[in-house]
């Protein structure tokens, strides 16, 4: 979000506690000339000034992140799209958004919440995928039930990676429309 809006959250949040700027400022233990340039949205408060003004307003500091945020759905559908790289790095549907996820969390809008559900949802398919394929493999190995040739291992493979494939592909146009709930099925690993 835009620096204005975080100007205007202040102040409003200062007026409603019936604070002046000068009162504000010498709460906060910042000079009136900043809290004047952040509140005019000339400057953006970032780390300690942010959390002294929190602070100060008797507010908890999460409540100003999402205006300190950056909105940028490019970068969301590419680390949706970097799952995809599972098909030439063996786990790189967890690792590549994971490195993605850890790098934009705080600076970019949506980035946490959609990172996680993208990890969670990752996981649980690698856990589903591999565990159904080695589940096949020992059932084989120790000769019970049936026997699977690895032909068929093999395109069950095939076919869960087409499948993720397709459910990122879903996912990244999602993003793209805004809609919020994507990836809703996983296990909840990453809260």
């Amino acid at each position: 979000m835009s620096k204005g809006l975080l100007a205007e959250k202040i102040g409003s949040l200062r007026k409603n506690k019936g604070f002046s700027q000068e009162e504000l400022a010498e709460h906060a233990s910042i000079n009136l000339r900043t809290l004047q340039r952040i509140e005019s949205g000339k400057t953006e408060p970032r780390g300690q000034t942010l959390r002294l003004i929190a602070k100060a307003l008797e507010t908890p500091v999460e409540n100003f992140q999402d205006f300190t945020k950056e909105e940028d759905t490019g970068f969301l559908q590419l680390m949706n799209l970097s799952a995809l790289s599972f098909w030439v790095i063996p786990l790189g549907n967890i690792f590549i958004p994971l490195a993605l996820w850890v790098m934009k969390r705080d600076r970019v809008k949506d980035v946490n919440e959609l990172g996680r559900r993208i990890i969670n949802f990752q996981i649980t398919w690698t856990f589903v995928t591999f565990g159904l394929v080695f589940g096949l493999v020992l059932n084989v190995f120790f000769g019970h039930g049936f026997a699977f040739s690895p032909l068929l291992v093999s395109a069950i493979i095939v076919g869960f990676y087409i499948l993720n494939s397709i459910i990122i592909l879903i996912a990244t146009f999602q993003v793209r429309r805004g809609i919020d709930k994507v990836y809703s099925i996983g296990f909840p690993i990453l809260r």
